[in-house]
């Protein structure tokens, strides 16, 4: 699922780009099944939404009209924790930007009281679907893959059922490291409030320049420590919660982040050499930086300021502190960052990125 108003939005595009974490709805597939059954429980509300208070026992089936000739349907039911969204705002758009939202034409309308939503008589072509958030003024949309909103293609005298859509809410409650805050400890203990209608948890704990130190499934406990060492660097972490049906029903409000301090070891890889902005000839030019203590091995990936396509040093591998090139390096303008790899393979630390001038 994906969010088109997002607070700490570099941190969240670094980790996504780090493949942290696939922001993809938690529905259900369209198709046939038995027809639905929302129940006649009380209702409840929260941040002015209202949920059908009891559990939905079957998928949902539309069971309307037909499009009118030359259009096509949209249908299908937002569900939270198992039970039906009740009025709340969905839009079919022509296209769904991550920065820009919906673009083109929109078409409007809103769950009833099972949580249905439905776009009749629309016209044929491919869009994308998105909700207004439960406790927010954000919309929220399916995505497929990381970031880019999921298609729904409309045929003509089609109805297309996207079925039951799980929809989560951002209030997990982060309790400590605060955010913007330094540790000093080693191994800090992350916390967080407990999530009432919670069955477990995922913890996602990620360095700004390395990989994901843990991802946590099915854990209990509202608190646990970090499993290694940190290193001086910012770190982000973020919580979700999930029902006893293995359903996602919450996370938190975008990435808490801290900052590691007094440890020995740091995520940067430092005294990269050529300096920045220097100019060298390709025919006789070795690349260095300064040891880390770490370090198994070190990648260098070497791409064209203006046109990253031309990739020179394509990550290839040195297994000390440098690296004599033996690659064709045409005339131009270079970038060029160094990455260190542990035992296991992750990397954990990378280098600011340099210019470089091949003459």
């Amino acid at each position: 699922m994906g969010r088109m108003s997002l607070r700490k939005m570099p941190w969240l595009l670094a980790i996504l780009l780090l493949a942290l974490a696939a922001c993809t709805a938690a529905g259900g597939e369209s198709g046939a099944a038995p027809a639905a059954d929302s129940g006649g429980g009380e209702v409840e509300q929260s941040g002015g939404i209202q949920f059908e208070a009891s559990e939905p026992t079957a998928a949902f089936e539309y069971s309307g009209p037909a499009p009118a000739a030359g259009a096509g349907n949209v249908v299908g039911r937002l569900l939270w924790n198992g039970q039906p969204v009740i009025d709340l705002p969905v839009k079919l758009c022509d296209e769904i930007e991550f920065f820009g939202g919906c673009q083109g034409q929109e078409y409007d309308t809103t769950t009833d009281s099972s949580g249905v939503f439905v776009f009749a008589d629309i016209p044929p072509m491919t869009y994308g679907l998105t909700f207004h958030s439960l406790e927010s003024d954000d919309w929220m949309y399916f995505t497929s893959g990381i970031l880019d909103a999921r298609d729904f293609e409309v045929t003509a005298g089609d109805v297309l059922n996207v079925g039951d859509q799980n929809i989560v809410k951002f209030d997990v409650q982060l309790v400590q490291p605060a955010e913007e805050s330094q540790v000093s400890q080693a191994r800090p203990v992350l916390e967080w409030q407990a999530y009432p209608e919670a069955d477990y948890y995922e913890i996602t704990l990620s360095s700004q320049r390395g990989y994901s130190i843990f991802l946590f499934d099915e854990l209990q406990e509202t608190s646990i420590a970090s499993t290694e060492d940190l290193l001086n660097c910012n770190y982000g972490w973020y919580v979700k919660a999930y029902n006893d049906q293995g359903i996602q029903i919450a996370e938190t409000e975008g990435i808490w982040h801290f900052d590691e301090v007094n440890q020995p070891y740091s995520c940067y890889v430092t005294g990269l050499s050529p300096a920045d902005g220097a100019t060298a000839s390709a025919g006789n030019l070795t690349l260095t930086w300064d040891l880390h203590e770490l370090a198994a091995y070190y990648k260098i990936n070497m791409y064209g300021a203006d046109d990253s396509s031309i990739n020179p040093l394509d990550f290839v591998q040195a297994d000390t502190n440098s690296y004599t090139v033996t690659q064709t390096i045409e005339p131009g303008t270079y970038s060029w960052v160094v990455y260190a790899y542990n035992e296991a393979g992750d990397f954990f630390a990378f280098s600011d990125t340099y210019t470089l001038v091949i003459q």
